[in-house]
């Protein structure tokens, strides 16, 4: 039988010849060679396969990309010196373009300090070395070796570390509606939809997992009005797809019987049921044991134990090789590291992954108190505590954790005597709302509920009140949004956010930063209103204006329509609106920095427009007080206009 765990630092013959022929290893001479060649893809391939570390991390760089048939692939090792150390790098060339590398792995001599030994305060302790190391080399991540380490993190970090233990104090009661029984591994219980209700009459509401995956394309199964009924009773498992399948067997490798999976615990078509769950489906993160989240699956048919991306170019799917993220020892004493190894940060050459892309799943990662990740790099840990890895089991503070920053700033700004700190809280916002806004939706009409219930977490920590994403309190600033790229803003099937909001545009949305200074607002909000019977909402302004004029049909100037040429810089919010030509402009002035830049202030405001019988806002405008002929006086009217934005 083949053994489940790959074997480290064994090389094919090949390889072995090349490393010990090597001029330039054993002296670290200058200079460049052919280490090794391969006649076409297939054979490098073929010796990664067969066991050889050296070839499964040369397999490694190719990644997503997919070798022309026939394409040979030459190796070659550079020495060279830099700051008084010598570096050498073995680069990988297909001849299909020969001197356009797949990439560089780094080649070293000793490896200490390179890698983090365990220390006494370590977030995770191990009673054996064998539990991490075989997780490591596991070919498959739901085998025995991984189901071990990721119950040796959740064991410890329910039992040992306090910030994870004292979230609870900040989650509310909500608790889902459905849950899914995961059954037994003998198919003597089978898996099924049950009814929370009714297992809380039996005791203490059960404790539940969470899954968080990428939806894709695929037809996936869902909970519908017909056929409640017959979930309840059995859901086949081999008719589920791949994500869902190892999502159940993970839970029964954890020692837990019910998970929460949204497209089976809510009814999708009951519009009365989807908004009931997904109002509070961030506490439904928040409140579970665990999330297990399918990092690096496009959608739920590619599971959580899948190989590397490029095995599934060759229809290899059930197995991954680990040897691709292990650094492998050749001759002379040299370690050759690997290109692609997931770190605590979980992301790969500084590019999120595929899961990471997904709005619905930032605030899943943020509430969620632990996250089992599995992806095609392995297998990975996040709670408020610490992030781990395979090759980093034992654990360290990230310094890129949403979550762990999250919690961390929720609990230092209520710490203070004088109440909750709201600049380190609203700075906190800025950040997730920019993540949000990178992230895509598959439906633009969840824009909003997406990520309620984060803006809720905030809103009881603070007091604040949220209207349409923009916090009231702040509201003269959450009004100077604007978007890197002109954007759009998409059909949704029901009235969505007035135009003055972030919500209504889809894209990445940015506040600009304006440090310590200390802005004069040159605007008041008179009112904002509640939807009307038709959903659609206004903000009414006093404030100054100017009528302009646009100077080209790109994102560019506005100058003044009347009196002397005054040129003012703007950002148009839709690029429907960069390319038409508008007319009855008007800029809106809300703020104004007197020491922006050099001693210059710098005003800044809305671009706003009429469509029919309503007033919209098109973008924002700034100009430095500096220039020739600013568009606002020194001195504003004491008469300013009322302006009804839609």
């Amino acid at each position: 039988m083949a053994s489940i765990l790959a074997r480290e630092n064994v090389l094919c013959r090949l390889c072995e010849k090349s490393a010990s022929n090597s001029h330039l290893l054993p002296t670290l001479t200058k200079g460049v060679e052919v280490f090794r060649s391969y006649a076409c893809h297939d054979e490098l391939r073929t010796s990664s396969l067969d066991g050889c570390h050296l070839c499964s991390l040369f397999l490694g760089m190719f990644k997503c990309k997919v070798p022309q048939v026939g394409s040979s692939v030459e190796v070659r090792l550079r020495v060279s010196r830099s700051g008084g150390a010598w570096l050498a790098v073995v680069t990988l060339f297909p001849d299909s373009s020969p001197e356009e590398s797949l990439g560089e792995l780094s080649v070293f001599r000793s490896l200490e300090g390179r890698y983090e030994e365990p220390t006494l305060d370590a977030p995770f302790r191990f009673s054996t070395s064998t539990i991490y190391e075989h997780a490591q080399l596991s070919k498959s991540l739901g085998q025995g070796a991984s189901a071990a380490l990721a119950r040796e993190w959740l064991s410890h970090c329910t039992r040992h570390h306090d910030r994870c233990l004292s979230s609870k104090d900040m989650t509310t009661e909500a608790y889902p509606t459905r849950l899914i029984d995961v059954g037994d591994d003998e198919g003597l219980l089978p898996v099924r939809l049950v009814v929370t209700a009714d297992l809380a009459t039996a005791g203490p509401r059960p404790r539940y997992l969470t899954l968080s995956r990428c939806w894709g394309g695929a037809d996936i199964p869902k909970l519908l009005s017909n056929n409640i009924e017959d979930l309840r009773s059995n859901i086949p498992f081999y008719q589920l797809p791949r994500t869902f399948r190892d999502t159940i067997i993970i839970t029964r490798q954890l020692g837990f019987r019910y998970i929460w999976i949204d497209s089976l615990c809510i009814i999708q078509d009951s519009l009365s049921d989807w908004r009931s769950e997904s109002s509070i489906m961030g506490e439904i993160y928040a409140n579970s044991i665990c999330t297990i989240a399918a990092l690096t699956a496009r959608s739920s048919s590619e599971g959580c134990f899948s190989g590397t991306p490029s095995d599934y170019l060759h229809g290899v799917q059930d197995e991954r090789n680990p040897l691709a993220f292990r650094t492998c020892k050749i001759s002379h004493g040299f370690y050759v590291e690997p290109s692609t190894l997931l770190g605590v940060e979980l992301h790969i050459d500084r590019t999120p992954l595929s899961l990471h892309t997904r709005a619905w799943v930032v605030q899943e990662r943020l509430l969620a108190p632990r996250t089992l990740y599995y992806g095609s790099w392995g297998l990975a840990w996040e709670c408020i505590e610490c992030s781990a890895t395979e090759n980093f089991p034992f654990g360290k503070a990230s310094h890129f954790s949403p979550k762990a920053s999250f919690f961390k700033t929720c609990i230092q700004a209520t710490q203070g005597t004088q109440g909750p700190d709201s600049d380190m809280i609203y700075s906190m916002w800025r950040d997730i709302q920019a993540s949000y806004t990178r992230c895509q939706l598959t439906y633009f009409d969840d824009r909003l509920v997406a990520i309620s219930s984060a803006i809720k977490r905030i809103a009881r920590l603070t007091g604040w009140t949220n209207v349409w994403g923009l916090w009231k309190e702040k509201i003269l600033f959450e009004l100077l949004w604007f978007v890197d790229t002109p954007s759009v803003r998409p059909k949704t099937k029901e009235y969505l956010a007035p135009s003055w909001s972030w919500m209504s545009l889809q894209g990445l949305v940015f506040l600009d930063t304006i440090g310590n200074e200390k802005p004069v607002w040159s605007a008041e909000v008179l009112e904002i209103s509640r939807p009307s019977s038709s959903g659609r909402a206004f903000i009414r302004l006093q404030c100054a204006t100017k009528e302009v004029v646009r100077t080209s049909t790109s994102r560019g100037d506005l100058v003044s329509k009347t009196g002397a040429k005054k040129v003012v810089s703007w950002a148009p919010d839709e690029s429907s609106i960069a390319e038409e030509s508008m007319e009855d402009l008007q800029c809106v002035l809300i703020m104004r920095l007197p020491n922006h830049v050099d001693g210059q202030a710098l005003d800044m405001g809305l671009v706003v427009g009429r469509y029919g019988n309503e007033i919209l806002r098109l973008g924002l405008f700034w100009q430095s007080r500096g220039e020739t002929c600013p568009l606002f006086e020194d001195n504003l009217p004491a008469r300013c206009a009322d302006i009804v934005l839609w």
